[in-house]
């Protein structure tokens, strides 16, 4: 079967029969047909080679940045979690809330309490001492105790350390859980605990440790770091005495 020519084959046929093989028609029919011959060619191995080897290097690369996007996810999602149980406590302490169903205590603040670095405490101030006094085994709390609800932390995350800034120098006093990270902030005086409590009238934060007593002003803010199970991110929610609330 004869092959049906192309356009270009005709044009090329047509000039030849008018012209001599050395003129300009000829060579720009030679250089037609070279290309044509080249683009009709498949792939080299050696092309081949190069495609798989920058489509392996793409997929590594996007394969290691979703395990990185993904602590990030689950570490926002945790701080998030906590100012939102801080948010909860600043507007239970600002409301007329019973402390729990027939005990007709109303006139109560509530608060966040942190001591371990898998769980937080949220806890109505009953004695109104702005320290958590309450009471709970395997993350359930005691009956008439100031705790209302254990949270602890899922998917390997955790808290890396918690501070407060002194008023007048701003000095950070902090628990620091190991490992350490580079971030860590430096400490020379270390607390074992931190309450964060809010009570009307005033939508303030109350910063308690264990080196502040008898409800005495210590604190301009507090800080609580977390950590993704893997160490690669980490966020700050950090809580001023006017009651503002912030992630970073």
């Amino acid at each position: 079967m004869k092959r049906e020519q192309s356009p270009v084959d005709e044009h090329c046929t047509a000039r030849r029969g008018e012209h001599s093989k050395k003129s300009a028609d000829f060579y720009a029919c030679s250089d037609a047909g070279a290309l044509r011959a080249f683009y009709s060619r498949g792939f080299s191995l050696m092309e081949m080679l190069i495609v798989v080897a920058l489509f392996t290097v793409i997929t590594g690369a996007a394969l290691m940045n979703h395990g990185r996007f993904g602590e990030g996810i689950l570490a926002t999602n945790l701080a998030y979690d906590i100012a939102l149980s801080l948010r909860e406590a600043q507007s239970y302490g600002l409301s007329v809330r019973e402390a729990a169903p027939g005990t007709g205590l109303f006139d109560v603040g509530y608060g966040v309490h942190f001591f371990d670095n898998t769980f937080f405490v949220f806890f109505a101030d009953r004695n109104s001492n702005r320290r958590y006094d309450g009471t709970s085994i395997n993350d359930v709390c005691l009956a008439d105790t100031e705790c209302v609800k254990v949270y602890r932390l899922e998917r390997g995350s955790s808290i890396s350390s918690f501070c407060s800034a002194v008023l007048a120098t701003s000095v950070l006093e902090c628990r620091v859980f190991p490992p350490r990270f580079e971030n860590d902030p430096p400490t020379d005086t270390t607390i074992s605990f931190l309450d964060i409590s809010f009570k009307r009238p005033l939508p303030d934060a109350f910063m308690r440790t264990d080196l502040n007593s008898n409800n005495a002003e210590r604190y301009r803010s507090a800080q609580v770091r977390i950590v993704s199970p893997r160490g690669k991110e980490r966020r700050t929610i950090e809580v001023f005495q006017t009651g503002q609330i912030s992630i970073r």
